[in-house]
């Protein structure tokens, strides 16, 4: 979930959610819906396709799972992280 939320940091189609969180539809559309149910996600209508965005509630999600990750894990969430790495918890930086 937290994959889906950073890649909708940006406007992002639901192909390009299942590219990055390493998903398939089926997978990606429950994500969607259950994200967009708790008001973590927004679905926006742009130029005639819908795009997901991460509100500012998601956002907030996002950093405290970090901040949690951190404190398990420090080893999985370096300090330096790297942008577009599909599934990984250390491509998570808000």
């Amino acid at each position: 979930m937290a994959d889906v939320l950073n890649c909708c940091r940006s406007p992002s189609s639901k192909s390009h959610i299942m590219l990055f969180a390493n998903v398939n539809s089926i997978v990606a559309t429950r994500m969607i819906e259950k994200l967009t149910e708790t008001g973590l996600l927004d679905s926006v209508h742009e130029d005639g396709n819908v795009v997901y965005l991460a509100t500012q509630k998601g956002s907030g999600f996002v950093v405290k799972y970090i901040d949690l990750q951190r404190l398990i894990s420090p080893e999985l969430v370096p300090i330096e992280s790297k942008v577009n790495s599909p599934n990984r918890l250390n491509s998570l930086n808000f």
